[in-house]
């Protein structure tokens, strides 16, 4: 009867984590670009160049802050 009890709890902790997976693909889903950018950076407001607007048109940030985004993920992996 505890074996059954057990295998119950570990069914609903895999539903709650299933759950959590799928609400959490759904709000990064929610969270991609549509497809265009109004131009202007998220992050400091100046305008995003041309350029790089035509290679990655849902882009929300200039280049200069993307590299300073990528520079301090690539400094939190390390450390």
């Amino acid at each position: 009867m505890a074996e059954m009890q057990i295998e119950g709890l570990a069914d609903l902790g895999r539903e709650e984590a299933d759950r959590q997976i799928q609400e959490a693909i759904e709000a990064a889903l929610r969270a991609l670009p549509e497809g265009e950018s109004d131009g202007s950076c998220d992050d400091c407001g100046a305008a995003i160049e041309p350029e790089r607007l035509a290679l990655l048109p849902g882009t929300t940030q200039c280049s200069s802050c993307a590299r300073t985004r990528a520079k301090l993920g690539a400094s939190a992996r390390v450390n």
